[in-house]
């Protein structure tokens, strides 16, 4: 019958379970999201579902537990464990018995009716007042259980005391109050005023405290004094005779010492009374009497004592006893059973009604207020979440009422309605992707739901007002483009603009490319305030609403327009035609470079050297612009290119391409990007060239300037020569890196980069870059094994083989004296290391080409020209005196005042001039050769300045023309070594003239108008007969003579009155007009040269008396 009312009870209330579920959800189930009824049908059948699953879980896993048991039981008496181990026996098992015992006297919830006092002594005086509890280990009486814990002073039993913690705590309220009480049975001489009392009490306290420790239990404390008395108190009625304390303090003892006085009085008022009954009745007067005599004070001392340590218990009693005997009648006949006494009962009663208080941290009444508050914090936040959500769905579903309603209504408010739908639709949208407010979570929030079913009104409302009205204008905006013929005045207007309407015309039909502020402006300046709108409404709202279209319809591609795929086409390929990438390049270019050069200053050689001083070795007033550096075109030119190809390729690949077709190449964003980059660093490399080129080195023209200008100029440290390396090195490489050479001219290369307050010679990296071509020439000095030979490195170290040579001189006794030496070691071409350090820095700048030509000749060139300079020019003027000397003074004394040097009848010895003027014998020649060999070179055997030794002399030009003239005459008249020429000559016909006779030296040519021969003849003959005639004859005169001269020079002297023509390279037209000014003509032939005519060149010539200037 139990069990049928049971299932009876269980029935029901599922049943009412049932029903309130069902009328929650048919009242309330719309505020949660459930509409329909098939939605609160399923929640309803999922409820019941997880009703039933939770009522037969514990009747299955009761089942299931009494199956097994059953089956446990089966097996074991079919098959018994042979030599079953007993059972270990569990520690502290005196607990076990404690909870048995009183669980059967005062049922399960014995902790909370029960005082159990935890008592502590000497064994022997706990016996005197509770016999057989110290061999008991417990004793148990009504309501009251003592526990023996040893004595006080013993070291506390910490499993002990964890295991009562553990079997006498209570329950609720977490486990508190192990014990009410502790009882401590004071010692005989526990008043005594001595040192060894005062250690034991400290002892005492000490151990008191960590047994409460170990409890995590502060129980008030009961002293407890035996008193023994002389005779037996048998028949006594006894009395509780104690103080109990309300708050013990060291400053406020005297209320204690009042109370002891009155509970003496009490004791010798009631100890009177019972000794007139029984005189062996002396415990209260003996008692009184203590107290009055001496007790009082020191139990005030005690006390006081007590209370001192800062870890001093809580004192709540004092009670005097008389000792029990163990022979008493009254002794338990039960084992455990405790002798309940007056004193014992008002510790009782007391003990209960106090509390007690914990120790420590007590995590389980911490966790219990945090769950406790927790659960009142989420009661308070789902009923707020509640009522802010069901605000929220109400105010969203009267939005959606009023944009459905609002088709009837006029535009303007339309507008309105929409603009109030689209901010709750951002608030809910913010809402989703930053998460919900706080007050509006906790499980009820219905954000998604809401804002999927405004989404659908949205879009209706949006279709209405704003999307295809501006499809539509956009739509006849391109139709009307692509109708206008190509040279219509508006087609030229529209087109304009065409490229922004299509971009929003494909935006609107391609909602993966919408951009929602681009449509906001394009339809601020494209779409017209409509009629019965006004402005200032068509401007709040309208970019707003459109703004907010575009950015959603990347969300809701469904919401896309339908565009036209012809007429994109045709306004595709107008637009196609119009925009040229060779016509927009230099625009584009310009505003790269004018928008970056706002953020890089111009920056001159000293801030390139980072102010290192090269004033005293070059210069130029020249600035590097700073859009064309490294820095510029990592930190701003290189991304701004990208963003410009980026911006073209976002414009024609989707807006002028279908990604179909394949475009010109000519406006592709590769093309343009390449275009642009190509540019940039033509610039790039053109503006350093000319920033180099500029640069001007500073002459001395002293030894010792020069001197320092060589010695920083190779300093690997301070140089600024290698510090401007070190410049153009870094900004060559554009994000570009190789690995480097190893240097041997200093220990450790510092890459600019990495050490830029150190100049040290640069590491050449072998990268391939876009400026690797305009500055290789410079960069690849820097490689010490190039195969030409020509590196940095070399040239630094001959600069230091100049330097130390012209130190050398400078520091020698007789400087001028050396410089001359050295001077006349390079003339000769003696001084090979001078020499071929100056080559090898015109050969640097030679090798840099002529874009480079002003940097290599200021810096490589210039240099050692300027040091070869310092050491020839103050020894040019000593050496014209050699010449003067040594030739002039000669060859004065030879031709001083004779033909053809002067108008002079006296001669020059031809002998003589072969003397000076034989090629490689002659004096001339020797002297050079032995004198200007280092600065004269020959070729082709004329005598040529060295262009490259001799740079910085400035050769007399009347020595470089005489040589040219001797070279001329020894080739043509000493190629024998000695004075001889041959040339032909044939007569020709004159005007009336009739013979022409001609004799040179014996030699005679005879002529009267026959046919005309050549004639070879030999100067200057064999010298026995030296002269020369010229006659003539017309046909109305005889044979006349026109000139006739003696001597070597005879015929020199008949050419020099003849007028000379040339008429080709190697024949010459000789005319002498006679006194009738009729013409004699002959044609003169020669083998090299001008023959004869070239000696012609040294009348009234003088040797010049310098070769230097």
């Amino acid at each position: 019958m139990k069990n049928k009312w049971k299932w009876i009870g269980l029935i029901f209330i599922i049943l009412l379970i049932a029903l309130l579920l069902a009328l929650g959800l048919f009242f309330w189930g719309d505020w949660f999201g459930y509409a329909t009824v098939r939605e609160k049908s399923q929640l309803w059948i999922q409820g019941m579902l997880l009703l039933f699953g939770l009522l037969l879980t514990p009747i299955l896993i009761t089942n299931s537990y009494k199956l097994w048991a059953k089956d446990k039981t089966k097996r074991e008496s079919l098959n018994p464990v042979k030599n079953k181990k007993p059972k270990e026996p569990q520690p502290f098992a005196e607990f076990l018995d404690i909870k048995k015992q009183c669980r059967y006297r005062l049922g399960p919830f014995w902790r909370y009716k029960i005082c159990k006092c935890l008592v502590l002594g000497f064994h022997s005086d706990v016996e005197l007042l509770l016999p057989n509890l110290p061999k008991d280990q417990w004793q148990l009486c009504d309501n009251t259980l003592m526990v023996y814990g040893g004595d006080i002073q013993d070291e506390p039993n910490i499993p002990w005391l964890q295991a009562l913690k553990k079997h006498f705590s209570r329950i609720l309220p977490f486990f508190t109050k192990p014990i009410d009480a502790v009882v401590w049975v004071t010692p005989k001489q526990y008043l005594d005023n001595n040192r060894r009392q005062q250690l034991l009490l400290e002892k005492a306290v000490l151990k008191l405290q960590a047994r409460n420790k170990a409890l995590k239990w502060c129980p008030p404390l009961y002293l407890v004094a035996g008193q023994q008395s002389q005779w037996s108190q048998k028949g006594r009625i006894e009395q509780s005779v104690g103080l109990l304390f309300t708050e013990l303090k060291q400053e406020a003892m005297e209320p204690v010492v009042v109370s002891l006085n009155q509970l003496a009085q009490e004791c010798s008022q009631r100890g009177v009374r019972q000794i007139k009954d029984n005189t062996n009745y002396s415990f209260l007067l003996k008692l009184s009497q203590d107290l009055v005599k001496r007790d009082i004070s020191n139990i005030k001392r005690y006390l006081t004592s007590l209370i001192s340590f800062p870890y001093s218990p809580n004192v709540r009693g004092l009670f005097f006893t008389p000792h029990q005997s163990q022979t008493h009648e009254e002794t338990s006949i039960f084992e455990h059973s405790l002798a309940m006494t007056p004193t014992w009962q008002s510790i009782r009663d007391d003990a209960n009604a106090q509390m007690g208080r914990r120790m420590g941290i007590q995590w389980d009444i911490w966790s219990c207020y945090a769950v406790i508050s927790f659960m009142g914090i989420m009661c308070i936040a789902l009923c707020t979440s509640y009522f802010r959500n069901a605000s929220l769905i109400d105010d969203s579903f009267e939005l959606v009422k009023q944009a459905d309603g609002s088709i009837k209504k006029d535009y303007t408010s339309r507008l309105q309605i929409q603009h109030q739908l689209q901010q709750h639709l951002e608030q809910l949208l913010y809402r989703q992707e930053k998460g919900a407010p706080l007050f509006y979570r906790f499980g009820l929030n219905h954000n998604d739901e809401v804002l999927k079913r405004m989404w659908l009104t949205y879009r209706a409302t949006n279709s209405r007002n704003i999307a295809t009205p501006l499809h539509n204008i956009m739509t006849d905006y391109l139709t009307l483009l692509t109708e206008l013929p190509p040279g219509d005045s508006r087609r030229e207007k529209l087109v304009d603009s065409a490229y922004d309407v299509l971009k929003a015309y494909l935006m609107m039909g391609r909602p993966d490319k919408s951009d929602g502020l681009y449509l906001s402006e394009f339809a601020t300046k494209k779409w017209r305030t409509p009629e019965g709108v006004s402005d200032g409404d068509w401007q709040r709202l309208m970019p707003d609403l459109v703004r907010f279209w575009g950015q959603m319809l990347n969300l809701h591609p469904n919401w896309a327009q339908n565009n036209d795929a012809r007429l994109v086409k045709d306004v595709r390929q107008i637009l196609i035609n119009k925009i040229g990438v060779q016509n927009a390049l230099n625009t584009l270019y310009q505003e790269l470079i004018q928008r970056a050069s706002q953020h890089y200053a111009n920056q001159n050689l000293n801030q390139l050297l980072e102010g290192l001083d090269s004033q005293m070795l070059f210069s130029t007033d020249v600035e590097i612009p700073g859009v064309y550096t490294r820095k510029a075109w990592d930190d701003t030119i290189k991304s701004e290119i990208a963003e410009m190809a980026k911006y073209r390729k976002e414009q024609i690949d989707w807006v002028l391409s279908d990604g179909e077709s394949d475009l010109t190449a000519s406006i592709s964003p590769d093309t343009l990007k390449k275009q642009l980059t190509d540019r940039y660093f033509s610039e790039y490399g053109a503006a350093w060239q000319y920033f180099l080129n500029t640069i001007q080195w500073h002459s001395s023209n002293n030894v010792s300037d020069v001197i320092e200008q060589l010695t920083l100029l190779a300093d690997t440290r301070q140089s600024p020569l290698i510090a401007l390396i070190n410049v153009v090195k870094y900004q060559s490489e554009v994000a570009y890196s190789g690995d480097g050479l190893s240097d041997n001219l200093i220990r450790s290369a510092q890459e600019l980069i990495g050490n830029k307050s150190k100049t040290g010679l640069p590491i050449n990296n072998e990268a391939s870059g876009p400026l690797t071509a305009t500055f290789s020439p410079v960069t690849s000095l820097l490689n010490s094994k190039n195969t030409d030979g020509l590196s940095l490195q070399t040239y630094l170290l001959r600069i230091t083989q100049v330097r130390l040579k012209l130190q050398n001189i400078a520091n020698s006794a007789d400087p001028q004296a050396m410089m001359q030496g050295l001077a006349k070691s390079v003339f000769k071409g003696t001084s090979i290391d001078l020499t071929e350090t100056r080559d090898y820095g015109n050969l640097i700048a030679a090798n840099l080409g002529e874009e480079w030509s002003g940097f290599g000749y200021s810096l490589f060139k210039q240099p050692l020209e300027q040091s070869w300079q310092v050491v020839l020019a103050p020894a040019a003027n000593s050496f014209n005196e050699v010449w003067q000397n040594y030739i002039v003074s000669q060859w004065e004394k030879s031709f001083a005042g004779r033909y053809p040097f002067k108008n002079s009848g006296n001669e020059a010895s031809l002998a003589e001039l072969a003397r000076f003027l034989r090629a490689d014998t002659g004096l001339i020649d020797n002297f050079i050769t032995s004198e200007l060999s280092g600065v004269l070179e020959k070729k082709g055997g004329s005598w040529v300045v060295n262009s490259v030794n001799a740079q910085g002399l400035n050769f007399s030009p009347k020595f470089l023309d005489t040589l040219k003239l001797f070279n001329e005459i020894s080739a043509e008249l000493l190629a024998t070594g000695d004075v001889a020429l041959s040339f032909d000559l044939m007569p020709r016909s004159g005007n009336k003239i009739a013979r022409t006779e001609l004799l040179i030296n014996k030699q005679k040519i005879d002529y009267f108008n026959q046919t005309p021969t050549w004639k070879r003849f030999n100067w200057p003959g064999d010298g026995y007969s030296s002269y020369s005639q010229l006659s003539w004859s017309s046909d109305t005169s005889g044979l006349r003579l026109y000139q006739y001269h003696g001597g070597d020079w005879a015929w020199i002297r008949l050419l020099e009155s003849a007028s000379v023509k040339p008429l080709d390279s190697s024949r010459y037209e000789l005319i002498w007009k006679t006194p009738d000014h009729r013409k004699l003509k002959f044609i003169l032939r020669t083998q090299l040269g001008g023959g004869p005519l070239t000696l012609l060149k040294l009348r009234n010539f003088t040797l010049p008396k310098t070769v230097f200037e």
